[in-house]
């Protein structure tokens, strides 16, 4: 049985195991960070009145959702040479197709939580003399943010998932680690089931805290897909 499970495997690369979730935390940090911001900035345009910022943050938005995140990964390394005469790091290529492409769903994410705001508190805003980027940032955005709390929970366990994409273009985070570790040992049952065991340790924490969250009324459920 020893030839077959070896589990030994585990400990015997665990640095390597805990460099590589150590660089998919980082990841995950950083694409986080850029992720609400880029759903923030597209979410409000999408909410907006105006054509202008509604319609093209729309096209912005679809085209991103309709594309998988496998290739949005590598299109965004290999194409950042000829569309920004720059290429782009492993690593930096993933951060940045993880934050635009999950950006895209926390848009939608925003959109939603700014619609549950009532029209009746903007008008309010707007009648004390408050512009739009004023009602936005303190009125509508800190009742939107509390309402969207589980949803925002719910995103941020796909993108912690996601991560894991980033082996394509050959960033050693824990999958891609976990990879090296099987080829090198030839223990796939022992390595991938480990891996499979952290990954759902981790969203199933922060899944919890969603739901948690979620029991609250008056917040927004995350509905679209992974």
């Amino acid at each position: 049985m020893e030839s077959v499970w070896k589990w030994h495997v585990i400990p015997e690369n665990f640095g390597f195991f805990a460099g590589g979730f150590r660089l998919t935390l980082i990841l995950f940090g950083l694409s986080w960070v850029g992720c609400w911001t880029f759903g923030i900035v597209f979410g409000a345009m999408r909410h907006s009145s105006r054509p202008w910022l509604s319609y093209p943050a729309a096209t912005v938005v679809e085209v991103i959702r309709g594309t998988p995140g496998l290739m949005f990964v590598v299109w965004v390394y290999f194409l950042s040479q000829p569309l920004i005469g720059y290429a782009l790091s492993p690593f930096w290529a993933a951060v940045w197709a993880l934050l635009i492409h999950q950006g895209a769903y926390a848009a939608e994410v925003v959109r939603a939580g700014l619609s549950s705001v009532p029209r009746g508190q903007v008008a309010a805003g707007y009648s004390t003399g408050l512009n739009y980027l004023q009602v936005m940032a303190w009125i509508v955005l800190p009742q939107a943010l509390r309402n969207m709390a589980p949803a925002i929970v719910n995103r941020s366990v796909a993108l912690f998932k996601n991560t894991s994409l980033a082996f394509v273009i050959g960033v050693i985070e824990f999958f891609r680690a976990g990879t090296i570790v099987n080829g090198r040992e030839h223990a796939s049952f022992s390595v991938f089931t480990f891996i499979a065991a952290v990954y759902f340790i981790c969203c199933f924490s922060m899944s919890r805290l969603g739901q948690r969250l979620g029991q609250r009324p008056g917040v927004i459920e995350d509905t679209t897909a992974v």
